[in-house]
Parts: C-alpha cells; structure tokens; sequence
C-alpha cells in the first residue's frame, strides 16, 4: 500500500493506495486563519480494522507539524482520535478548544 498527498489552493487529502485501488482518504480544507480544518476520514469496507484510519490522521498530524498549523477536526473519527490522544492537544486549534469549553 501506498500514500499518496495532493493539494489544492483550497484544501488537500492523503490517499492510501492498493495498487491502483483506493483504500482509504483523510480529507482537509484551508481555514480563514491560516489553519486546517479536518473534514472528513474513509476507509472502504473490505479494508476496515486494520488501523488505516489512524495511519492517515497520523500523517495528517505530520503534515500539521512540518507546517506549523493547527487542526481543527470536523470529521467525528479525527474528533476521537484526539480524545484518544489528549497528548497531542497541542495540535488543535483554538477555536476549537474554546468550542469544547463552551459544551461543558
């Protein structure tokens, strides 16, 4: 299997690859401040359980690191993923943070 990165003015996406096959993608936009904003996560069934999904938030995480911005996660799989990592809160933004006060 393969990562692939694309990217566009407006947002981008890491594919995972089988062969030619889609497998799975983690998908972004660019947000007004400067940071991403995480949309949406796939992993096409017949390829589920095999920890894809976190395989593809943790290049998105890279990604976020090698780029000096923040992450706020839209998508409800990137939402647990942090909340399984509160290591990493760091890494979200701060809207999104003080949206998670606003809940209490």
């Amino acid at each position: 299997m393969e990562i692939k990165y694309t990217q566009t003015i407006n947002d981008g996406q890491f594919t995972i690859y089988d062969e030619e096959e889609i497998v799975g993608y983690v998908k972004y936009e660019w947000a007004k401040n400067g940071n991403i904003d995480a949309k949406a996560t796939f992993i096409d069934e017949k390829y589920r359980g095999q920890n894809l999904g976190e395989v593809l938030v943790d290049e998105l995480i890279e990604f976020a690191e090698q780029n000096d911005v923040l992450i706020f996660p839209v998508c409800p799989y990137i939402i647990h993923y942090f909340k399984k990592h509160p290591d990493l809160e760091y890494l979200l933004d701060e809207e999104y943070l003080e949206s998670l006060k606003e809940d209490e």
